[in-house]
């Protein structure tokens, strides 16, 4: 069972041992991660949307194609794209991290 609450009260899971606070340090490290490459992906749209004029390879497919793009390269530059936002989150909520039962 998991309690997984907004509060500042630690994260407990019911398994034991250094296998369950292994997995829940890979949780959080993915989900801090995830929340990098998110913030990249809003930086990406943002400087996209900004242009000169219309180009004449505007379309909606094109749209398409380079929100994937900027998308596939926010996820792969997460975590090593060096703004650190993930190793900042990951320490936060680190803390926060309790096996119950050790």
């Amino acid at each position: 069972m998991t309690d997984l609450s907004v509060t500042s009260a630690p994260i407990r899971l019911t398994p034991t041992g250094d296998a369950a606070a292994q997995r829940s340090e890979q949780r959080l490290r993915s989900a801090s991660e995830g929340f990098e490459a998110l913030f990249v992906t809003q930086i990406l749209k943002s400087a996209r949307s900004t242009s000169l004029g219309p180009s004449l390879l505007d379309s909606s497919a094109t749209d398409n194609v380079q929100s994937m793009l900027d998308s596939k390269l926010a996820e792969v530059s997460a975590g090593r794209a060096g703004l650190g936002l993930a190793e900042a989150i990951y320490r936060q909520f680190s803390a926060h991290l309790e096996t119950s039962g050790e």
